[in-house]
């Protein structure tokens, strides 16, 4: 997290095991389980192929459903209000992620999908988003530019009544349409003398690294 964004004291309530049920929840499964989409698959006879959703906006089968997010120039993590780990977007090889994630995390409790030093920083941010102190909080993962901007975008999700379903977050490199901006316009960048940077966390790719993230609710791939 950024020196300025301070931690509410409540945030460390927040149930980042996933142990209660919701009302999507698939009961009967083991979160943890690396077969946990197949089980849930079978148990709910989800569809797949080229049956037909009918979506708030539109039309789609579930495989271009799957082509529309693959599509998506960023990485997609969908984490519900029971902070369970439950989607990503399928658009690249797990070692050429962002932010590497893999089929045997799905279902989850996203604190699994931490280092136990994160837990703290990643319930904050699930708290913030949860209880309305903020729609959006951005991190830049260490370790940033010149030539990479990496940032983590943790979005509050609601349904129609306005209750809180969840975590969107989304990953992305920046620094291309930074590039794209200053080309097509003839700008450039120049250093700030006078700035300093706010310190930043971003995740770690497993518990056995250094990397010091303590604020991610994403999940990354665990040996």
């Amino acid at each position: 997290m950024t020196e300025n964004d301070k931690q509410h004291p409540d945030s460390q309530q927040e149930d980042l095991f996933s142990k209660q049920d919701i009302d999507t929840t698939i009961k009967g499964l083991e979160k943890a389980s690396d077969t946990w989409i197949d089980q849930a698959v079978e148990k709910t006879q989800a569809i797949s192929g080229n049956t037909y959703v009918k979506l708030d906006c539109g039309l789609l089968t579930v495989d271009q459903i799957n082509y529309f997010l693959n599509s998506m120039p960023f990485e997609l993590t969908f984490a519900d209000d029971n902070n369970q780990f439950l989607y990503y977007n399928n658009m690249m090889p797990t070692k050429e992620m962002l932010a590497g994630r893999k089929p045997s995390q799905i279902g989850n409790a996203i604190a699994y999908c931490h280092p136990p030093r994160a837990r703290k920083g990643a319930a904050a941010v699930v708290h913030m988003l949860r209880t309305g102190q903020k729609k959006k909080f951005r991190l830049a993962v260490p370790g940033n530019g010149p030539d990479k901007c990496i940032l983590h975008d943790y979005i509050a999700m609601h349904d129609e009544k306005g209750r809180y379903r969840g975590v969107n977050e989304q990953i992305y490199d920046l620094m291309p349409d930074i590039k794209w901006y200053l080309k097509h316009t003839g700008q450039k960048l120049v250093d700030d003398p006078d700035a300093s940077a706010d310190t930043v966390t971003g995740p770690s790719q497993h518990e056995g690294k250094t990397e010091d993230s303590d604020a991610t609710t994403g999940p990354s791939p665990q040996e």
